[in-house]
């Protein structure tokens, strides 16, 4: 496929208007788990108030971590006593159910 090497000023500006979009959502996304992050400290020492809530936090957190991520995870410490066998239980439940596309609605016959 040949491109065109011989762009207008306009479409110039055009592109150069599409790449930052795209550079924004970036950023955007990047302050976003920047935040998240931040306040995850802070979050975890609220939830602790509340043991059945900070278990179920780290057992998901465990369950959807990669494996090093789950390692690093468990030495937190907030992290309640005996949730291994939570987690293991939720991984292998997540692994059983089939990953299934979801079908738009469909649309009644007239």
């Amino acid at each position: 496929m040949d491109l065109p090497t011989d762009l207008t000023p306009a479409q110039l500006r055009a592109l150069g208007i599409i790449a930052g979009i795209g550079e924004t959502r970036a950023e955007a996304r990047a302050k976003i788990k920047k935040a998240l992050a931040d306040t995850l400290p802070k979050f975890l020492e609220a939830a602790s108030k509340d043991e059945d809530l900070l278990r179920k936090i780290f057992v998901l957190f465990e369950t959807v971590a990669t494996a090093t991520n789950a390692s690093r995870i468990q030495l937190h410490p907030l992290r309640p006593e005996g949730i291994g066998q939570e987690v293991d239980m939720l991984r292998e439940a997540r692994k059983a159910k089939p990953k299934v596309k979801q079908k738009s609605e469909a649309k009644p016959e007239t």
